[in-house]
């Protein structure tokens, strides 16, 4: 079951800003319109409040990166998705994984905590000696003991770094070492005039 003090908490028009995709591009890849099947499995269920966590928004990156690097159907998204299910392995896109394209299948190698490959369908199925898809949000990724994806720093100067991580206001980009979030700092530069100030 899954826990906004636990799971991080962002509204569709922030976790697309983030996944750089359109909100109603998000909305078809979670199930959120009646006329689409989700090519995602959903940790935060649907809900009135239109909001996802932590999980859900790194499935999404994953998805976008997919889909733009070689424009990969959301059937074969689904299917991937399903395949992994059956096999146990909830939130494939969302572990440490690597996602392959071979003659216009997907194949998802799970890294974590031990390796696994998964073959979704087609005549190649177990072939292993394919180029990886470039996904390149998963070196700004941490893992769990169970391969999951807990935390994502999208920028780094230094000593300090962006990062969302679900344990932490709710999943807010936060700056670190300093703990404030974004929302905060811009909020004080703008009502202070500026950085100095």
């Amino acid at each position: 079951m899954s826990n906004i003090f636990t799971d991080g908490l962002y509204t569709l028009d922030q976790a697309a800003r983030i996944a750089q995709v359109s909100p109603q591009l998000l909305r078809n890849w979670l199930g959120d319109t009646p006329s689409r099947t989700a090519a995602l499995e959903r940790k935060m269920p649907a809900n009135a409040a239109g909001v996802i966590g932590f999980i859900d928004l790194i499935q999404a990156m994953a998805v976008h990166a997919i889909r733009v690097h070689k424009n990969v159907s959301l059937q074969k998204i689904r299917a991937a998705v399903g395949a992994a299910h059956k096999r146990g392995i909830e939130y494939p896109f969302a572990r440490n994984h690597q996602t392959f394209l071979f003659s216009d299948e997907v194949v998802i190698k799970i890294l974590a905590p031990e390796e696994i490959l998964i073959y979704v369908t087609g005549k190649y199925k177990d072939q292993q000696l394919i180029p990886p898809i470039v996904e390149s949000y998963l070196i700004d990724l941490s893992y769990d003991e169970q391969g999951i994806a807990n935390e994502y720093s999208p920028l780094s100067d230094g000593d300090y770094k962006i990062i969302l991580n679900p344990q932490r206001k709710y999943g807010a980009p936060i700056v670190t070492p300093s703990g404030y979030t974004v929302a905060s700092l811009v909020s004080a530069y703008e009502g202070e005039g500026s950085v100095n100030a």
